[in-house]
């Protein structure tokens, strides 16, 4: 599996962690930064690895900054991305089976090490499980096209 990695500096220690652990798994992982503790804005890191899902250069995103909110909600700007802070296990697992997100953010100063590992585990393990799910996650899709104007409609509003 192809995986996107980022954080922001308060979860820099954590993602070179992760990084670790994903290695010794044998997942291919392409780090998006930080890449020193120096201050950095989260929507920067995020809105990269959400593009990224976006293209399809990798299938999943993990975003660690502090608490993990501010990446999900910065990844979930990006068209037809499902973003989703989590802090256990069994959310990580319906995250991915029940909401087929493709991008999941840790909160460093939320989870420690050993939990987001289970965390990451859980959730890169899960598959999307449709039924039911299915149309749910159709209608949160569909949301991007009744309030988020395409690029054509966002060019004729700025001539």
């Amino acid at each position: 599996m192809r995986i996107g990695i980022g954080s922001d500096h308060l979860g820099f220690e954590l993602k070179g962690r992760l990084l670790a652990h994903l290695a010794e798994r044998g997942e291919h992982v392409r780090d998006f930064g930080t890449f020193s503790p120096e201050p950095v804005d989260y929507p920067d890191v995020a809105v990269s690895v959400a593009e990224a899902v976006r293209a399809g250069v990798v299938e999943r995103g993990i975003l660690v900054c502090g608490t993990g909110l501010g990446m999900a909600i910065a990844a979930g700007k990006v068209r037809s991305v499902l973003a989703a802070p989590v802090t256990d296990v069994y959310t990580a697992r319906l995250a991915r089976e029940r909401n087929n997100t493709q991008i999941i953010t840790l909160g460093a100063n939320v989870v420690g090490c050993g939990l987001a590992v289970a965390i990451v585990d859980t959730w890169l393990s899960a598959e999307f499980q449709y039924g039911d799910s299915a149309r749910k996650v159709g209608k949160i899709l569909a949301l991007d096209e009744r309030y988020r104007p395409d690029d054509v409609r966002i060019l004729a509003m700025e001539g």
